[in-house]
């Protein structure tokens, strides 16, 4: 069955996948290097695949989605939409979950601005993984990586993503870990593969642990080559991570599937969908429905013949979802460098995504099979951690690089408590002068309660920028209205353009920035050294790509990273 694994790898991508073979149909295997020229989100490897399959693929070509003039319900209706007024349906949708990352991986540790590439220097992170792809290609010494999260889901998913990782070959890993982390349905050869070979890593550590008290923590380490990975949790959540590698009973494919369109496709989330879709270039608008009615990632035309299993880390209860309706793998990756990995089929974005993990994890696998890398995993506060950290290695422990996501956010820890809490684990000038705790703020810019008004003012202010990148008839923007989607669309396109100098300035103000950073011995970075501090803030020369690739994307441009370093 390993063998047959690593099919998964490289999907056929001729888009018959109903091809008449000797009575019987099955997905065409052949090369396919042809794209539909109609729509450019489908293969195929012949003129005869190709008018084979139209009178299925013609629904996609044609759809009124992959049009131009496409536009989003309530237009069309002459009504208000949802979202306008006093309409009761949420502006959150689904569950509580945050499954995949909302905002592009980074590389934390950027050793060409920072430590440069030396090859016998260790390296502690906390709560990094994409940096192991920046280590120095002769890398020697020791990486130690730990990772937290509150959420026992996000722990156990992270925990089974990097056994896979470790255990199996690159090219059985890497289809395994994409569709785990993404796909709603999975192949049952896959799911058979981790039952039969990671389960019983877990199974034997329970079974070792059954006679200890049941909140106790309890740790584990694997050894896999020259790299670790070691798992730390309480003895009751060990036997739930166990029951994450099974399907429980009653939850089938069609269930699953039922449960995820229950929130995705929700009749009264069509507006708020309808909006998002507004944003999106057609090719990608084509491909977001897709998704939202698969939840698949595959391309666009690959068979989905064999994704015939619930995900088991998504269904764990009947009739729930976890993540909100807006949850998008897009989200967490840079489009960019996506769409460098786009095939012959160029507007298929999920397609592009598939490609561009399939080569970025097949690199990080190599790389934690070949190099010294060691993992922790942890499922406790974020307060409660360093502590933690001192029992468990016996004494003080200090990093490299700290990277805290948005637990800055006042909505979370905020920037005091956090600085306090992780600031004494950063290391001092003297062992790492390019030690670096990093944040992520998500909210601060809009906290004040006033982005509405400032995004009115921006219509005005920035209006001719504005209609460079989206032009608006003048009888349109006249006679704007909430049932006018341009125009709501051209008012929504308004908040890439908002100064979020000044308000995050404020925030830094409110906050104390300059007191709370002295106070825990640490110093604001005028300069990030890791990460530019508005990477995606649409720059005053962006091109029409980088526009709609940001207006198309969940983000807008506020977000803002902040670097601390240690005073001495």
């Amino acid at each position: 069955m390993a063998s047959t694994a690593s099919s998964f790898l490289n999907p056929p991508l001729c888009a018959n996948t109903e091809r008449l073979f000797d009575t019987e149909r099955s997905p065409c295997l052949e090369i396919a290097g042809n794209a539909c020229t109609g729509c450019f989100l489908v293969q195929y490897c012949s003129r005869e695949c190709q008018r084979a399959h139209w009178k299925t693929h013609k629904n996609d070509c044609k759809s009124p989605l992959i049009k131009k003039t496409w536009r989003p319900s309530w237009d069309r209706e002459g009504r208000k939409p949802a979202f306008i007024g006093d309409d009761p349906s949420p502006n959150q949708y689904g569950g509580k979950q945050y499954m995949w990352g909302n905002m592009p991986a980074i590389d934390v540790l950027n050793l060409k601005r920072n430590e440069g590439s030396d090859k016998d220097r260790d390296y502690a992170l906390l709560f990094a993984v994409k940096s192991v792809l920046g280590l120095p290609g002769t890398y020697t010494a020791n990486c130690n990586i730990t990772i937290n999260d509150r959420e026992f889901d996000i722990v156990a998913r992270n925990a089974i993503l990097l056994l896979a990782a470790m255990h199996f070959v690159p090219e059985t890993a890497v289809p395994m870990i994409i569709h785990l982390w993404y796909s709603a349905l999975i192949p049952s050869r896959l799911l058979q593969l981790l039952q039969d070979n990671v389960s019983p890593l877990i199974e034997d550590v329970c079974s070792k642990i059954k006679s200890k008290p049941l909140s106790s923590l309890q740790a584990k380490t694997w050894t896999f080559g020259s790299s670790s990975l070691r798992l730390v949790l309480r003895k009751e959540q060990w036997s739930h991570l166990l029951r994450i590698f099974e399907v429980p009973d009653g939850i089938t494919a069609a269930l699953a599937q039922q449960t995820r369109k229950a929130v995705m496709l929700a009749p009264e989330r069509a507006d708020y969908v309808d909006r998002a879709l507004f944003t999106q270039p057609p090719g990608w608008r084509m491909c977001t429905a897709k998704f939202r009615e698969d939840g698949i990632l595959l391309p666009f035309g690959s068979s989905r013949g064999e994704f015939d299993t619930p995900n088991p880390t998504f269904y764990q209860t009947k009739n729930v979802w976890l993540m909100k309706d807006n949850s998008d793998p897009l989200s967490g990756w840079n489009i960019d460098e996506v769409n460098q990995c786009a095939p012959l089929a160029k507007k298929d974005i999920y397609g592009s995504l598939f490609f561009y993990l399939r080569d970025l994890l097949l690199k990080f696998c190599g790389r934690i099979q070949s190099a010294k890398v060691h993992l922790q995993l942890f499922q406790v506060d974020a307060v409660e951690l360093p502590n933690i950290l001192k029992e468990s290695v016996k004494g003080n422990i200090s990093f490299d690089r700290i990277e805290v996501s948005n637990i800055t956010d006042r909505g979370y820890l905020g920037p005091q408590l956090t600085l306090s809490v992780f600031g004494p684990l950063l290391k001092p000038k003297s062992q790492n002068p390019k030690a670096t705790l990093l944040a992520l703020f998500l909210n601060a810019v809009h906290e004040d309660g006033s982005y509405y008004e400032r995004v009115m003012a921006a219509v005005g202010a920035h209006k001719a920028r504005i209609l460079k990148y989206l032009p608006i008839s003048p009888a349109t923007f006249a006679s704007g209205g909430p049932c006018n989607a341009e125009f709501l669309r051209f008012i929504g396109a308004s908040a890439l353009f908002l100064d979020f100098d000044e308000p995050f300035r404020q925030f830094m103000e409110q906050c104390q920035f300059h007191e709370i950073s002295v106070s825990n011995g640490l110093r604001m970075r005028q300069k990030n050294s890791i990460v530019r501090a508005w990477p995606l803030r649409l720059s005053k020369t962006a091109t029409k790509e980088e526009f709609d690739i940001l207006y198309a994307s969940d983000h807008n441009g506020s977000e803002r990273y902040v670097e601390w370093e240690r005073a001495t």
